[in-house]
């Protein structure tokens, strides 16, 4: 101490702390949540102890006289940090000419590196106008009875979420355009929204809807977009990006409007853990999806998932019985599908059953084990693979140059991963070129073509009003997954026989009885309720195909019909007296229509 002490007088400064100053720079810093400018910048800047970090910064009792270059950090620009204060009035005057040059040079270097310190300080920032790009959904739907649709449906209300978008390639020149999910919109009668800071609602029109892919299109039409825009300045459309560059790992972000509040919620940042094609929950059909660790919950649906302030998905589905596992539709699926919204036909949906393959499956048809390729089954003639030329027994090896293994998958560049080697398909539209690989007899084929369109399920699940009619006081319907969920119980039987099976013929569907009326005559009339597979002997190949075989009946004077169900119940109609009992359940039951209005619908 004697020794620092006369050193310090030799130079004429006086030691005024003996404490090391402390380093607050991480607890200001996390302070600064907020814009900060440079003068802040330097503040944070001159506690931090640089002689912490390089050795030669540090004092020792030799060298703890004042020398601006091993005082602490900034201490030679501003004295009073490191505690130190000259007495000559000399030495206080070189060191103000230095510390005006040093702290131009530091002011200087700050604003600099600003642009590197802005993304660390609103990294967590909320977009500006983020709760009037996202809107809420209200929505009053049909709810109908899709096992017995000849009553009267009741209504449902559904919340979900959307935001504002642009697409001049699908819809040139078009404001107001909004983009949610299908399940939120789908068959409403009423459909209006609202933001985070107003409550009152607007209304807006259903432009489109992609049920199988689950998204819709709607509008504000240009009256209310005035009136939104008057309360809540100019829209500014979410930027859609590119989901195609989301790797597992990355961190994205979700904005929407889930039940407990009014406001707009964020969900934390959550990271992408999953990319594979699945089974939609809505539409049942495979398209590729996204799992994300996000916290949603029931009207984040149609919500907007971001990364890097630009759209790469669409939150639409989760796992009740997970925690934090949800799922979005990559923006890019969507994009895709956009501009076929009117001409829903032209996107291909191939219907196969593929078996994996295995060492002994190998063996039987003649393959090598590294060789690879699934099994094609059932195909069926008229439908989509067969046209194009695939037959069943068909190995497939290769499509459009992507290998296939013994699990169906591929390896997509794209994506940078394995993938089911449908998401090839499902890439394409009808007309687009294909090539296929096979191995056929033992022998490799090699298939090209234009895509072919696909067919509809067997029992698909339908988004629009069920086909059926009331005859001769039996009410026959045409069994959909919608159906079978309206069934119950007795719905799981169905839903266990005819879920998973692809049709033998085109357009082939399954026709049954859900209800027969007293007026028929029976008491017990449960045994009755099943699949109707003949009449008079003919196949039925689906309700409009039953329909036009009873009415050609009457036209040729036919007086009875014979139905034959499954385990070959038989039940008859008495095809005379069919138009006083049909008029006599419409009456007593208030039936307004006895058939789907209009015609049938595939």
């Amino acid at each position: 101490m004697k020794i620092a002490e006369t050193t310090e007088r030799k130079h004429g400064v006086k030691r005024l702390f003996n404490e090391k100053p402390k380093s607050r720079i991480s607890k200001v810093f996390l302070a600064e949540c907020g814009w900060f400018n440079v003068v802040e910048l330097v503040w944070l800047l001159r506690l931090f102890p640089v002689r912490k970090l390089i050795p030669s910064f540090r004092r020792t009792p030799e060298s703890s006289a004042f020398n601006p270059f091993w005082t602490p950090a900034f201490a030679w620009v501003t004295p009073w940090a490191g505690g130190i204060v000259p007495e000559s009035a000399a030495l206080r005057r070189r060191v103000a000419r230095r510390s005006r040059v040093i702290w131009g040079a530091t002011a200087l270097c700050c604003m600099l590196l600003l642009p590197a310190f802005a993304p660390l300080c609103h990294a967590d920032a909320p977009p500006p106008n983020i709760d009037t790009q996202v809107l809420r959904i209200f929505t009053t739907k049909n709810s109908g009875y899709y096992h017995k649709p000849w009553k009267t449906p009741d209504f449902t209300n559904v919340k979900a979420s959307g935001f504002f978008f642009k697409d001049e390639k699908s819809f040139p020149n078009r404001e107001g355009l909004i983009l949610t999910n299908a399940h939120a919109v789908s068959m409403a009668q009423s459909i209006k929204v609202s933001n985070g800071r107003e409550k009152r609602r607007y209304d807006v029109k259903l432009v489109a809807v992609f049920d199988s892919a689950d998204f819709a299109v709607l509008q504000m039409e240009p009256e209310e977009l005035k009136a939104y825009e008057d309360r809540n300045g100019k829209v500014m459309p979410l930027e859609l990006g590119d989901s195609d560059v989301l790797r597992v790992g990355d961190k994205v972000l979700g904005w929407g409007y889930p039940l407990g509040g009014e406001r707009i919620s964020k969900s934390e940042q959550g990271e992408i853990s999953r990319i594979e094609v699945n089974r939609y929950a809505y539409s049942q059909d495979t398209w590729l999806m996204i799992q994300a660790s996000l916290q949603q919950n029931r009207g984040n649906s149609g919500g907007p998932v971001l990364k890097d302030e630009k759209v790469v998905g669409i939150s639409f589905q989760g796992m009740a019985q997970g925690d934090r596992i949800n799922y979005f539709i990559p923006i890019n699926l969507v994009k895709h599908l956009m501009p076929f919204l009117a001409q829903q036909e032209k996107i291909p949906r191939w219907r196969m059953f593929i078996q994996h393959m295995f060492p002994r499956l190998n063996d039987f048809y003649h393959l090598r084990p590294e060789q690879g390729g699934v099994l094609l089954a059932n195909m069926i003639p008229g439908a989509g693979p067969y046209d194009f030329g695939l037959r069943t027994n068909d190995i497939l090896l290769e499509i459009d140059g992507h290998h296939i293994d013994n699990f169906g998958e591929i390896y997509f560049k794209p994506l940078g991963q394995k993938i089911y080697f449908s998401e090839v398909l499902n890439r394409k539209v009808v007309g687009d070129p294909l090539t296929i690989k096979v191995m056929r007899d033992g022998k490799p084929v090699e298939i090209s073509g234009a895509m072919t369109p696909g067919l509809p399920k067997l029992v698909p699940r339908i988004f629009t009003s069920a086909n059926y009619f009331v005859y001769c006081g039996i009410g026959f319907v045409e069994l959909t997954l919608n159906c079978i969920e309206n069934l119950g119980k007795s719905g799981e039987t169905f839903r266990a026989k005819y879920e998973d099976q692809l049709p033998k013929r085109p357009y082939q569907k399954i026709v049954i009885i859900s209800e027969i009326f007293p007026e028929y005559g029976l008491v017990d009339t449960g045994p009755y309720l099943e699949r109707v597979e003949k009449i008079d002997q003919e196949e039925v190949l689906n309700i409009e195909h039953l329909y036009h075989k009873i009415q050609a009946s009457i036209k040729e004077g036919k007086k009875k019909a014979l139905l034959e169900l499954t385990r070959n119940i038989q039940l008859p109609l008495d095809l005379d007296r069919s138009d006083d009992l049909d008029r006599e359940i419409q009456h007593k039951y208030g039936i307004l229509y006895m058939k789907t209005p209009g015609s049938f619908k595939y």
